[in-house]
């Protein structure tokens, strides 16, 4: 007894350990440019290096949101703006897409969720070109609805939602229609409330996402007002000099919307892993 009591001990010290390194590893980047931030630009490339700021540096995080020829303020508004359009836009599309998908019968359903999920395997590089002159052709070439209509597109959240609905009986939805309820009215009254959870989780994926979006920004946007807060970190750079704790300073406020959202939904978001992909 005591024999398996030190072995289920030893497993379980072994397990928070891991668990721990694996934590660390991937908290130490965060942590290492929260410090930096706060150093003087000397000290951020300073060897040998310097963990902890020498000297605390606070006017960064002044001096990067009233840098010459920086706008950041408006770029935040840039990325709080085109990250709540295309989430709305993403959970409008892949809540009615996935319903349709797992509660209408109709000839080509199957076939045509594969080829709706078999996007997911394209990488986004491959199709920058063909979607730059589509939306150029559109005249939403640097816009905001050239950042927002391709950012609401996504073929994972109509997988997500589909898988849902899928788990929910159908019988549920039959009563409905014995009843007397209209199509619309049992999408409203029934689906949507039982969604709420995988809806939920579909928002923090989309918003990161959209978020750090960087290569789309910089290929659609030319005009320095419509910059997101993403390009706007990868163009802050000089010729000569480069004010890196300014950068650090404005990557930590990019960072925090989205360690907020997470941190208001993170129960919905496992919940709502664990509810999708239960069926076929």
């Amino acid at each position: 007894m005591v024999s398996y009591r030190t072995g289920t001990t030893i497993k379980k010290v072994i397990l928070y350990t891991i668990i721990i390194a694996i934590g660390l590893a991937y908290i130490f980047p965060f942590i290492w440019m929260v410090l930096s931030s706060f150093k003087l630009n000397k000290d951020v490339l300073a060897i040998p290096i310097k963990f902890f700021p020498p000297v605390w540096n606070f006017e960064s995080y002044y001096n990067a949101f009233h840098y010459a020829d920086y706008d950041f303020p408006r770029y935040f508004f840039n990325s709080v703006f085109v990250t709540i359009c295309a989430v709305l836009l993403c959970v409008f599309l892949s809540v009615t897409s996935g319903y349709g998908f797992a509660k209408y019968k109709f000839k080509g359903n199957n076939l045509l969720f594969t080829i709706v999920l078999s996007t997911i395997m394209i990488p986004f590089q491959a199709i920058i070109v063909p979607l730059f002159i589509l939306v150029r052709k559109f005249g939403m070439q640097d816009s905001y609805l050239g950042l927002i209509v391709p950012g609401g597109l996504t073929a994972f959240g109509v997988f997500l939602m589909r898988q849902f609905f899928y788990s929910i009986p159908d019988e549920i939805i039959e009563s409905a229609r014995i009843d007397g309820a209209s199509e619309y009215r049992i999408f409203v009254k029934i689906g949507l409330p039982m969604a709420k959870t995988p809806v939920l989780a579909l928002i923090i994926f989309h918003a990161q996402w959209v978020w750090n979006l960087l290569i789309w920004p910089l290929v659609i946007i030319s005009t320095p007002e419509m910059r997101t807060l993403p390009q706007a970190i990868a163009l802050f750079a000089g010729v000569y000099f480069t004010p890196y704790p300014e950068q650090l300073a404005i990557s930590v406020v990019a960072c925090v919307p989205i360690l907020v959202l997470y941190l208001f939904l993170s129960k919905n978001f496992v919940q709502g892993i664990t509810l999708t992909g239960l069926k076929r």
